[in-house]
């Protein structure tokens, strides 16, 4: 499992898809299933939308999206991409499946789509977002490789940390660490007094699937390090 450092819009709007799914399968009710499996394919789609902006650098590939992404491919001098198999016939699926959401309802089963649709949304969106990058000679976003979320959760701590380690919580000069969750700070564990808060913060604090914003190590109520975001790297401040 990794730790989610959301450094950019596009990784938070890739947390939005695969949060959405992963509501879709935990949900028993229909009516809350299609929701989620819908607000899956969108997110997905924006997610895919501005890899090949970013890709091509190229700002209006949404608005005609195949045959905008063929010319800035010509224009660049890049190879074209092949639509009719694998990967990018994908892509055409699910722009299909988003056009049945934002355009048609068809018929009042589309309102109910099958948990499939979202996963094949966000499996079809992640190959295409690593070929676009690939396919353009530029470096694949780390993000994309995110598929783990926890789906509901109630707000407690036991839902957020661990299970902190007692044994030094109320020990004198023992570090606390916690980290900052949808605006919120959780405790995730006790530390002996010793323990050396310049080592990596992955030595300290590993990976727990939810997308944070900071980590932070205190002596009793002192902060002695924070962990923030600096363009792709965690840095202490």
């Amino acid at each position: 499992m990794i730790t989610k450092y959301v450094q950019s819009n596009h990784y938070h709007i890739w947390t939005d898809a695969i949060h959405a799914r992963q509501l879709a399968k935990q949900t028993k009710n229909r009516w809350d299933r299609g929701t989620y499996v819908r607000w899956t394919i969108l997110t997905s789609w924006i997610a895919l939308e501005i890899a090949c902006q970013d890709a091509l650098d190229e700002n209006t590939i949404s608005y005609s999206f195949k045959k905008n992404i063929d010319g800035a491919l010509v224009s660049k001098g890049h190879p074209p991409l092949d639509w009719s198999r694998g990967i990018w016939q994908n892509v055409l699926t699910i722009q299909n499946l988003r056009k049945d959401i934002v355009h048609r309802f068809q018929s009042e089963t589309q309102l109910f789509p099958d948990i499939a649709q979202a996963e094949l949304a966000i499996s079809s969106v992640r190959a295409a977002v690593i070929d676009i990058y690939r396919h353009c000679q530029k470096h694949v976003p780390s993000w994309i490789d995110d598929d783990h979320d926890e789906g509901w959760t109630t707000g407690t701590f036991q839902m957020f940390g661990s299970g902190h380690n007692a044994k030094y919580e109320n020990v004198e000069g023992s570090i606390k660490v916690t980290y900052v969750y949808k605006d919120n700070e959780h405790i995730f564990d006790y530390f002996p007094p010793e323990t050396d808060i310049d080592q990596p913060i992955e030595n300290i604090f590993p990976g727990i699937g939810k997308p944070i914003t900071a980590v932070r190590l205190y002596k009793g109520h002192e902060l002695v390090t924070e962990y923030i975001y600096d363009k792709d790297k965690v840095r202490g401040a």
